[in-house]
């Protein structure tokens, strides 16, 4: 049973009776996502590029013309909820922020299972994009368990740690309370860890809830906590591979198999465009902070190597945990270790995995 709201359920209602896929030669499409255009660079990338490319090259390439229709920031459906919109067919095409989808997606988050990561979006797009290459199910799963085909995935920008107080040391931050939300929770040792989320971010450190977020450097300006959190640490926690843009099943089966084409096309191509996105994002960001007053520096070696020693049973744990789910938790998390070495990336702790 959906969970989606009552507005989302009258609205593709109101567009069922009024639209088709296709008429003549025009195809429809409902394309959208939970958060707002370019407040995360997959929304931009989806927005700027994916939206206007795809009516572009169909245009060009096919007898067909496409009306896109835009239904982003929670219009239709909540962050939470773009997995089982696109299930539904209240969006033909989801960008799905998978970070939200733990008991639908979490082998796919595998790039959180491994702190200290590459912070390059380049090299993690890369490595993770073998990484879904070598083991189908990671793909195959939105078809068989939730009515859609995967069409790609994309990067989210560096973690780093912002903060209203100087540390340098890892042993700096014992006695501090930080936060962040999900898995990436996990990261935090030495310091206490806090359940929160971005949006209550700023008035829970302005009334001393905790005294730090896990954020990229965007966001900490984004959410204006740069005003009262000053501080912001390179930390390379890494850029991760979080997202999805995949269409419904339905709608796919319905489309001419040029179109398919073009869309299967796109989404391959989808996350160099975002990666582009990400490693703008990291270097305008940082500089952004600098600008606004804000001390930024970058973790020593020394720092973050014990860091990640402390963290060192944390992925193992998450492989198992997947394994014993009947998933290849272990083969998706070595094997994506492996690739990114391969591509250059020095882990400050080579971490084990069984």
């Amino acid at each position: 049973m959906s969970k989606l709201s009552l507005s989302a359920s009258c609205l593709l209602a109101a567009l069922a009776s009024s639209t088709s896929l296709a008429q003549a030669d025009t195809i429809n499409l409902r394309l959208g996502s939970g958060h707002p255009i370019g407040f995360l660079a997959y929304t931009e990338s989806a927005h700027n590029w994916f939206a206007p490319e795809l009516k572009k090259r169909v245009e060009e390439r096919t007898d067909h013309t496409v009306n896109i229709q835009e239904l982003h920031a929670g219009q239709v459906a909540k962050v939470t909820e773009i997995l089982e919109a696109t299930r539904d067919g209240i969006l033909d095409i989801g960008f799905i922020s998978l970070i939200f989808e733990p008991s639908n997606a979490y082998l796919q988050t595998f790039t959180l299972f491994l702190p200290f990561n590459s912070p390059d979006a380049y090299m993690v797009t890369d490595a993770a994009k073998a990484t879904f290459k070598e083991f189908p199910v990671l793909s195959e799963s939105f078809e068989r368990d939730h009515n859609q085909i995967y069409l790609g995935g994309s990067c989210l920008e560096n973690y780093g740690l912002g903060t209203n107080f100087a540390w340098e040391a890892f042993e700096d931050l014992e006695g501090h309370k930080i936060a962040g939300a999900g898995t990436n929770l996990e990261w935090i040792k030495g310091a206490t860890a806090v359940a929160s989320n971005l949006n209550e971010a700023y008035q829970s450190m302005q009334s001393g809830v905790y005294e730090g977020y896990l954020s990229a450097a965007t966001w900490w300006y984004t959410f204006k906590l740069n005003e009262i959190a000053p501080y912001f640490t390179k930390t390379d926690f890494g850029a991760q591979y979080l997202n999805a843009v995949t269409i419904n099943k339905q709608t796919w089966d319905r489309l001419p198999p040029e179109v398919q084409e073009i869309l299967a096309e796109m989404g391959e191509e989808w996350a160099a465009v975002t990666a582009e996105i990400c490693a703008r994002n990291d270097a305008e960001g940082l500089k952004k902070l600098s600008e606004l007053g804000v001390e930024v520096t970058e973790i020593s070696d020394k720092a973050q190597t014990d860091w990640a020693t402390a963290l060192q049973d944390f992925p193992n744990r998450m492989a198992q945990e997947l394994n014993d789910r009947g998933q290849p938790g272990s083969g998706v998390l070595n094997f994506y270790m492996d690739k990114v070495e391969e591509l250059g990336h020095e882990w400050p702790y080579r971490y084990e995995i069984q």
